[in-house]
């Protein structure tokens, strides 16, 4: 965390100096440290990168990008590399407008705004990457995004197998559970001899697509974006569906991603794929941290995606 008068005198010059400006830490950042500025009855978002050696420069490619076909994302208004004063990369963008799907809807206005929110998912999940995983950050500038994985299946495997043991070490999940989480990774096992990579948002749920009085106003916060298959973020969300809103909505979603994408015959066996694969590195990262996992959506999903996968089979 910064001091705040350092922060001010770090934003001030990129604003108006006729319009005055205050900062506030915003206390929901993860990857990032965020800091709202109001200026000239307007709101921006400052953010900065916990890393020394990490850039934002990905992130700028992807906010253009976005933009320029008409994806709903935050515009950037201001970005550095290394911020001298910080010692760390900086981005300021603008706001997007109102409140995230976290905010009960009514139900007509809450698929409204999923269905724009899959339209604007699937542009985004059309976009490649070269290779797989976290997107590198480098580089002062970049042309392309290039992941550090080799392969999706060097993705998957990363972390799986000490992610099981861990979860079969402090019985979170019984031993006949990891058996049939084995046996499913086994027998879709060429789903992961994919070769192109596709850029994720990576922490796609609710919290992070926004809308204004029931209208869909766009998505919020690619500090988690890595290459993957095309279908991660919807089973991100289907990981977290349910978690925050009275009832399932992935249906929503998907219904406007399909409107833009021409998803496989096989969709939705790929979406509880990932759903799954998602939630034991969730649930396995909330144990190695101490965190308090019974009511953990990881362990819920885990075993509906068992479930939902083992009718299909």
């Amino acid at each position: 965390m910064f001091d705040i008068q350092l922060i001010e005198q770090v934003v001030a010059p990129i604003f108006p100096r006729s319009s005055p400006i205050t900062v506030e830490r915003v206390e929901e950042g993860i990857s990032t440290h965020v800091y709202k500025i109001r200026c000239a009855g307007e709101i921006f978002y400052l953010r900065i990168l916990p890393e020394e050696d990490a850039s934002f420069a990905p992130e700028v490619y992807v906010h253009q990008l976005l933009r320029d076909r008409q994806v709903k994302v935050p515009e950037v208004l201001h970005f550095e590399h290394r911020s001298e004063a910080l010692q760390r990369s900086i981005l300021v963008t603008t706001e997007i407008k109102g409140t995230s799907l976290s905010k009960h809807l009514l139900a007509h206005e809450l698929r409204a705004v999923l269905l724009e929110a899959g339209k604007d998912l699937a542009i985004i999940n059309s976009m490649p990457v070269k290779q797989f995983g976290w997107i590198q950050r480098d580089r002062p500038a970049v042309l392309h995004l290039e992941a550090q994985l080799p392969t999706y299946r060097a993705f998957v495997y990363e972390y799986l197998e000490s992610d099981l043991a861990i979860l079969l070490e402090v019985q979170v999940l019984a031993r006949s559970e990891i058996v049939a989480i084995r046996q499913i990774i086994e027998d879709v096992d060429t789903e992961f001899d994919s070769g192109q990579s596709y850029l994720a948002h990576g922490d796609f749920d609710v919290t992070h697509i926004y809308h204004y009085q029931g209208r869909y106003t766009g998505i919020i916060d690619f500090g988690e974006i890595r290459g993957a298959n095309a279908l991660y973020d919807l089973g991100h969300f289907r990981m977290h569906d349910g978690e925050t809103l009275p009832i399932p909505v992935l249906s929503y979603l998907i219904e406007g991603y399909k409107e833009v994408a021409t998803l496989p015959a096989d969709y939705e066996l790929k979406i509880y794929l990932s759903s799954l694969l998602i939630a034991i590195r969730a649930l396995a990262r909330s144990v190695q941290k101490g965190r308090d996992i019974r009511n953990h959506q990881g362990l819920l999903s885990i075993r509906r995606d068992l479930q939902a996968i083992m009718l299909m089979k």
